[in-house]
Formats: C-alpha cells, sequence, structure tokens
C-alpha cells in the first residue's frame, strides 16, 4: 500500500490522517543529511477498494514495512533503528485504534485481529530484547565504538581513515584489557543468580558474533575501494577482530563453561516464563506453561496405555522397551530406504482418497521430491524431514558402526510408516502446495501451532481411523506421539529453567525410547536449532486445537471431513484460536483475545 493508498484507506475507514511510515523516514534520513527522493507510489487503480481489500493491503503493508526495516537497519545495539522500530509499530497501532471495526466483514475482521495481535507482539517483543540485550552490553564496555563504526558505514558516512585507525586500535586495546579480565569476574554462588550470569555472559557472546559479522562487512565495504581506508585500517582492524574473538573465548571459557572447541555441549538461552508469556499469547494460547505441561503429561499417559496394549500383541507383556527394541530391529537394508518411503507416500494418498478426506490435486499429488539428508546434517536432524522434498535420513559409509546401528533403528519401517504422511500427503506438501494458493498476503502469521499442528493433527485423526496395520505400526505411531507430548514437557521446562539440556536428553531416552544419538541431536535441535522457543510444543499442542476444531465442526455435523480439512487450508496459517473464529460464527470485536480453553486440563 502506498502513501496515497493509505490514505484512501483512512478516509474509507473514518481515520485522521497521521505521520506513516515512509514521512517517519524522510525525517529520519534528514538527520544523516541524506537528500534522497522519496517515491510515493502511484494513485491506486480504484479509490474505493472494498473493506477487505482495504485491510488486505495494510497486512500486505505491514509486511513490506517489517522487511524494509530489516534489510536497512542490521547493527546490534543500534539506537536509532530501535527508535524507527518502535515508531513504526506505534504508528500501524494508531491506524488500527482508528478502523471502524463493525463495517468489515468477517473476513477483515479477522485479519484485523491477526495485524493487531503480530504489531502487539513485535512491540513487546522488540522491548524484552531491548531491555536484555542492554544488559548483555554490560559486558562489552567498549561496545559503542563498535555501533558507531558498524553504523557509519550503514549511513554510508563519509570517514577520516587514520580517525577510524585511531579508533578501532584504541577498542582493541581496551577488548585485551577486558578479556584478560573476565577470569577475574566472580561466579556467583547462588544457583539461580549463577545461571542468570551464564545466560547474560552468553547473550553477550552472542552480540559480539553479530559485532564481528558487521565489522568483517563493513571492512570489505571499504577495503580496496578507499586507499586511505586500506592503508590506514588494515592492521587496527586485524588487531581488533582478534581481541574480540579472545574476550569471546573468555567469556565461554570462564562464565559460561562451555568452550569454543566443544562442539558436543548443548548451551542455549532460555527465554524464561516473561518471554514464554508472551509468546503464548503471541499464539493466542490462554493456558499457562504449568496448564500445558500437566495436559502433556495426560496425553502421555494415554499413550502409555495404548502402548502398553501394543507390547502385549506384540508378545512382551507389559515390557514396552522390549517391544520398541522389536519394532527398530524392523529396518530396510541400506539403499532400499528411499523405495520404502515412496511407496508409504502414496500408501497415504491413496488412504485419503478413499476415505473422502481432503481435497489432493493431482498436481500437489506428483509434485514432490526426494533428497538425501547429509551426515552432518543428521546430526541435529536425526529422523527424516519433509516439505515439497522429503529428505531422508539414513546411514552413509562415512558412519561409524555404531551410528550406522542407530540411524537405521530410529528410521526403522514402522517409525516411517508413521510420519510419512507427516513430512509429505496430507502433512507439509500439501501444506505448503497450498499457501501460495490461498490467502498467500497471510503469511507473515504464519505459526508452528499451525504448520506442525496439522501434521500431527493427521497422525492422531489416522490412528482413529486404523490406519495402522499391525502391532508394529502401532507402536511406531505411539513413539512419535510420545515423543511429541515429551517435547511439551522438556522445551517448556527448559525455557522455565527447571530442566538441563542433559536431563531433557535423559528423559527423551527413559520416557519415549529414542537412541541416545537420536535424543541428543533432538535436544540439540531444540535449543541450538534456531527453532521459535515454542516450536516443540506446538506439535502437539497445535494438534490436540485442531483435534477440537474437528469435534465441532464435524462430529456436529457442520461440516464434512472434506469441507473442514479443505477449509483449514483455505485460510491460510494462522494461530488456531483464530482458525476457530474465522470457522465459526462467534461475534467478534476489536477488543477480542485469546480466551479459548480447547482442553480440559487436569
Amino acid at each position: 500500500m502506498s502513501v496515497s493508498q493509505r490514505r484512501v484507506w483512512a478516509k474509507n475507514n473514518k481515520l485522521p490522517l497521521h505521520k506513516y511510515l515512509s514521512q517517519f523516514l524522510v525525517c529520519f534520513a534528514c538527520l544523516f543529511n541524506n537528500d534522497l527522493p522519496v517515491a510515493t507510489g502511484s494513485e491506486p487503480a480504484n479509490r474505493h477498494e472494498s473493506p477487505r481489500l482495504q485491510v488486505q493491503m495494510a497486512v500486505e503493508q505491514f509486511a513490506a514495512d517489517s522487511k524494509t526495516l530489516r534489510h536497512r537497519y542490521r547493527v546490534p545495539l543500534d539506537k536509532d533503528a530501535y527508535t524507527v522500530r518502535s515508531q513504526n509499530l506505534a504508528d500501524w497501532l494508531q491506524t488500527l485504534d482508528e478502523v471502524t471495526f463493525e463495517d468489515l466483514d468477517r473476513a477483515s475482521k479477522i485479519d484485523f485481529l491477526l495485524l493487531r495481535s503480530e504489531i502487539d507482539y513485535q512491540q513487546q517483543k522488540l522491548e524484552l530484547e531491548h531491555r536484555r540485550e542492554q544488559q548483555a552490553a554490560e559486558l562489552i564496555p567498549y561496545v559503542d565504538s563498535l555501533i558507531s563504526f558498524c553504523r557509519n558505514r550503514e549511513n554510508v558516512t563519509s570517514i577520516d581513515a587514520r580517525a577510524i585507525a585511531e579508533q578501532l586500535d584504541a577498542t582493541a586495546s581496551k577488548a585485551e584489557e577486558i578479556a584478560k579480565g573476565v577470569r577475574d569476574i566472580p561466579a556467583d554462588v547462588e544457583e539461580v543468580a549463577a545461571a542468570r550470569q551464564r545466560i547474560t555472559a552468553l547473550q553477550a557472546v552472542e552480540l559480539l558474533d553479530s559485532f564481528g559479522n558487521c565489522l568483517a562487512e563493513s571492512h570489505r565495504f571499504y577495503q580496496g575501494y578507499d586507499p586511505q581506508y586500506t592503508w590506514w585500517v588494515a592492521q587496527p582492524m586485524e588487531r581488533l577482530s582478534a581481541a574480540i574473538s579472545a574476550h569471546k573465548s573468555a567469556l565461554r571459557d570462564h562464565i559460561v563453561g562451555v568452550p569454543e572447541s566443544d562442539t558436543e555441549t548443548i548451551i542455549g538461552l532460555p527465554i524464561g516464563s516473561e518471554g514464554l508469556k508472551l509468546e503464548l499469547a503471541h499464539e493466542w494460547i490462554a493456558l499457562s506453561p504449568a496448564e500445558l505441561v500437566a495436559l502433556a503429561k495426560r496425553e502421555m499417559e494415554w499413550c502409555d496405555a495404548e502402548m502398553a496394549k501394543a507390547s502385549q500383541a506384540l508378545g512382551f507383556g507389559d515390557d514396552w522397551n522390549q517391544a520398541m527394541a522389536h519394532v527398530k530391529s524392523k529396518h530396510v537394508e541400506p539403499g532400499r530406504q528411499p523405495q520404502m518411503i515412496y511407496d508409504l507416500a502414496w500408501e497415504a494418498i491413496r488412504f485419503l482418497e478413499a476415505h473422502d478426506l481432503v481435497t489432493v490435486p493431482p498436481m500437489a499429488a506428483n509434485g514432490w521430491r526426494m533428497t538425501m539428508m547429509s551426515p552432518q546434517r543428521q546430526r541435529v536432524n536425526p529422523y527424516f524431514l519433509g516439505g515439497d522434498t522429503i529428505i531422508v535420513s539414513y546411514p552413509t559409509d562415512s558412519m561409524t558402526h555404531e551410528e550406522k546401528l542407530m540411524s537405521m533403528r530410529s528410521n526403522n519401517e514402522h517409525f516411517s510408516r508413521a510420519t510419512v504422511h507427516h513430512e509429505l500427503i496430507p502433512g507439509h506438501h500439501l501444506q505448503y502446495y497450498m499457501l501460495p494458493r490461498y490467502r498467500s498476503y497471510r503469511t507473515i502469521f504464519s505459526t508452528p501451532f499451525w504448520i506442525e499442528g496439522w501434521a500431527l493433527y493427521w497422525e492422531m485423526l489416522l490412528w482413529d481411523l486404523d490406519f495402522a496395520q499391525s502391532a508394529e505400526d502401532r507402536v511406531g505411531m505411539l513413539f512419535w506421539r510420545k515423543h511429541r507430548c515429551a517435547r511439551i514437557i522438556f522445551s517448556l521446562s527448559y525455557h522455565l529453567g527447571t530442566m538441563s539440556p542433559e536431563e531433557c536428553i535423559d528423559y527423551l531416552i527413559e520416557r519415549v525410547g529414542h537412541e541416545p544419538s537420536a535424543a541428543a541431536a533432538e535436544v540439540r535441535r531444540s535449543i541450538m536449532g534456531g527453532y521459535s522457543p515454542l516450536y516443540q510444543a506446538a506439535y502437539m499442542l497445535g494438534g490436540l486445537q485442531l483435534r477440537q476444531l474437528h469435534r465441532e465442526f464435524v462430529q456436529s455435523g457442520k461440516l464434512t471431513n472434506r469441507q473442514f480439512h479443505d477449509s483449514v487450508l483455505h485460510e491460510h496459517a494462522m494461530p488456531i484460536e483464530v482458525l476457530r473464529l474465522a470457522l465459526g460464527e462467534q461475534e467478534l470485536s476489536k477488543n477480542t483475545r485469546p480466551i479459548w480453553r480447547f482442553a480440559d486440563v487436569p
């Protein structure tokens, strides 16, 4: 939406004109004497678009604004960037506050609620991360010099090469002094405070990593293109880079307690109760972390009971570990895994069609590919992954003998049969096929509760429809279901500080039946794999939410299975409570907030 389009939208929704982002950026650019022309965009083809299109354009404009700001402002701890982002979010909230919500149709009201929720979240997260970064910056007393150098490069400000060299050399001297003094920082003896101290130090290490990248990029920007810079700055920059590396190593060695050479120990940044509260509100989850853990434990008990039945059917009595070991031994020989997965994929598609469960377009059914996962990637992803490409995890000739055996056990026939449909159809591949074809402007609202919850929901539904053909199949399906229960328990407990990474690994081995290497990879993936804090919990919780929606819309007779599942896919990814509002007839207001208790909590 251009500035002129935004004015039309404001007029049609009885909005007062106010400062928009483009105008703010013009003023901000003036601070740096940047006399750049600002393109305001062309007049809209139709000055009286429907409310639906107006709100849709607002969503698209906000997404574009966010992308522009991410692209333009990349220097950590940049106060000006923080101000611009804060002002942009405040402007958008003001825009939404002035909307006549009652004049919107239901689809536009849903878009409004999604956009308002996203802006609220980004605003609170920006403030929370700003506070945490400021705290971590206290361990980097020379940080202002780094910010100044990197920001000058980003703003293309004229530089005095000799002055820059002196500045960076002095900064390097300060960093060397700080690095040597880290070992003298007293470790807090109180456990909780010591844990906070380690987290702050790790955040400082990550900030230094970011500044290292900024410094390297800025150096490339000038080096060789500015003769004065090249002559003056090469040695000070080399010294500063080495000093920052020494400071990072000192923080990791003496405060975090995990040296850079240690590639096995799992470390991360738990977000605490304040962070979890913010993330749950963003996902429209009205239950507390404690209630979610209690819910997962109840689901785990159901799995235990069903696992006992399957174990007895296999002749192992109540010893589910023996039943699990038996199922893990049922793997194909090396080289045959791709064909087995291909056959399982088409088995699932035929099952869906036979039961009239969901529309599978021919292009979707034939539109996926298969590749093999590298040994390095299997350290983080011990099981196959999927989407429009299914990535097969299986032993390679570079693995040790024990690694090969564990990989084969982890990717046995019955585990694979339980989840090929999770990765392909009706799971992720069908989702990714539909997402760009229906309401694609809602991409900014994507959530693992919809993405992963949908795929997990199908595992539960297919269980109910007797997709499993044997007791071994049921053990395979239950393994994954227990795994998703465990993910809620260990990931939330980790972020609350009540479980260590080592305890998470042991829990997966003892409670779910993971191979040790697979359990370590799963925890490493959860903590160090770049996933959002609620991602691992989203599988089962999103599945339970969709399961409750199925009761409300299908089991009540309002929709058929195909109608319900097609509707979910056509609404695009969003928090499941908002999806419930989109499919239902509840009265909506601009103050609608998460209230849905989708399960009775024990």
